[in-house]
């Protein structure tokens, strides 16, 4: 059994974020990071400006105030927020981790459609 590919993704995110540790400096430079690091930064950036007391988790009232400040007097905001929260809070915690909100990102850009049925990834 190998790495799934948003486990991948996550992977190179976590190198990403240790480029200032100098163990992670090889492996970077290995994997073309310069490529990929408007996209980390992007993917960062996302998750913190929804967690808003800066703990390293997004809590449901979090996810509506990120929404909340992204839509101007929608309606629908608040159950937006909830459907989100909903599928990226894998564990159902309550609390949304870096990770979790990582995978949720790859299944709604649908990289999971890039895996065939048996979870092998095509090529």
């Amino acid at each position: 059994m190998g790495m799934k590919f948003n486990e991948f993704i996550v992977l190179l995110c976590l190198v990403y974020l240790l480029k200032e540790d100098p163990t992670a400096v090889h492996a970077k430079s290995r994997m073309g990071m310069p490529s990929l690091e408007a996209t980390f930064e992007t993917l960062v950036a996302a998750f913190v400006f929804l967690d808003k007391n800066k703990d390293g988790y997004v809590s449901k009232g979090e996810m509506v105030q990120a929404i909340n400040e992204t839509t101007s007097g929608e309606r629908s905001s608040g159950r937006i927020a909830m459907k989100r929260f909903e599928e990226m809070d894998w564990d159902k915690n309550g609390m949304v981790n870096f990770k979790e909100f990582l995978f949720a990102f790859t299944r709604w850009v649908g990289i999971d459609e890039m895996e065939d049925e048996d979870g092998e990834e095509k090529v």
